[in-house]
């Protein structure tokens, strides 16, 4: 191995070896320099924004219920579906032929939980407007049960105050029926936020938002009763799962599971080392740039040396050096006789030069 592949290796190794060593000692810095325990807070990842149901859908997978997503659905999907439980947000799902499928469906066993979850703002007199209104096909299903929805935010009526006793459902729907078997969830005004029927082995289900389904919302007691109700306590224990119908957004991530909560610290850790093993290695003072700029003038000399010896070998040196004097003959001013003798001196030189075999090395004072 020469000198210059040696200094390469040399360069190579102390860099691997300062890699190793910051790593290790970061690591212990990070396992063992804990000295007292804290609270620590992680704000959400990317995934719960996008999805207020995620927790939910874990807790039912991690139970044994799984869950399905669909963005659309229509009766006849929900009927064929294996699962016998089917939370719904009616805005993704179409009712056309809804009662005459989905009633022998309920009443052989299955569970439908409709969410009305539609969209409303209020303008400067408190009226509510649907920002859009409840399915025609929907309101008709619902009324051949009883079941009428009314729109509205009818907890901010001026005077009025409501006292949260009871889940967190959509403040601005309620519910209206004249059937005293239908089961319903009343808030401290009577307004009904969720009504039932039972059919036959099965039951029908309406709500608005389910917001006590949300992320946020789901560590109270009260919001995860009723959810396990709705969901996996009816599902079974024969590993039944739920189908649910929404529309879903999937966040992703710029760096993929680079940046997944936990992995931030150490690719900080990683840039800031990249970085300065980088300069390391490029700044002229340290690193391979050095060793490489002080053999840049070698290959040069060596080059020169082979023309030379390519010219005495195969006796062209001397048609060479004629042309070389003719092209540089001097005028008669000074500046011009002192460049012809220095350019004779360098001719002189070129012919006492001897043939060099090709194995020696360039000697500095070769041409001296």
């Amino acid at each position: 191995m020469d000198k210059q592949s040696s200094s390469h290796a040399v360069t190579i190794v102390i860099c691997v070896t300062v890699i190793i060593i910051l790593a290790a000692l970061g690591f212990l810095a990070y396992t063992n320099l804990e000295i007292y325990s804290r609270k620590a807070y992680f704000p959400p990842s990317g995934e719960a924004l996008a999805n207020s149901y995620l927790a939910l859908e874990r807790w039912l997978n991690e139970t044994g219920h799984p869950v399905r997503i669909e963005k659309r659905g229509n009766p006849s999907k929900i009927t064929v579906a294996p699962e016998r439980v089917a939370l719904v947000m009616a805005s993704a799902c179409e009712w056309e032929g809804a009662r005459e499928l989905l009633k022998p469906w309920i009443e052989q066993g299955g569970f439908l939980v409709i969410c009305l979850d539609y969209t409303f703002y209020k303008d400067d007199l408190f009226v509510t407007v649907a920002a859009n209104a409840i399915d025609d096909n929907l309101s008709e299903f619902l009324s051949g049960f009883g079941i009428s929805a009314e729109l509205g935010f009818l907890d901010n009526l001026p005077g009025q105050e409501v006292v949260e006793v009871i889940p967190d459902f959509s403040w601005d729907i309620c519910f209206y029926f004249d059937d005293a078997e239908i089961f319903a969830i009343r808030d401290s005004m009577d307004y009904a936020r969720l009504a039932e029927v039972s059919l036959g082995e099965g039951a029908l289900t309406v709500i608005g938002k389910p917001r006590f389904m949300y992320n946020y919302r789901l560590g109270k007691d009260m919001n995860a009763g009723l959810s396990w109700d709705l969901t996996g306590g009816r599902a079974g224990e024969d590993n039944a799962g739920i189908l649910f119908i929404r529309d879903r957004y999937i966040a992703k991530s710029l760096f993929g599971k680079i940046m997944d909560r936990g992995n931030i610290i150490p690719v900080i850790l990683c840039a800031l080392l990249a970085i300065i093993v980088g300069f390391w290695m490029v700044v002229p003072v340290f690193g391979l740039v050095l060793s490489e700029k002080e053999k840049t003038a070698r290959p040069i000399r060596e080059r020169f040396l082979a023309e030379i010896r390519f010219l005495k070998k195969y006796g062209a040196l001397g048609h060479y050096l004629e042309v070389y004097e003719r092209e540089r003959q001097p005028g008669d001013n000074r500046e011009k006789r002192n460049e012809a003798l220095n350019n004779r001196e360098i001719i002189r030189r070129l012919r006492k030069l001897e043939l060099i075999p090709e194995q020696s090395q360039w000697n500095s004072k070769t041409l001296a």
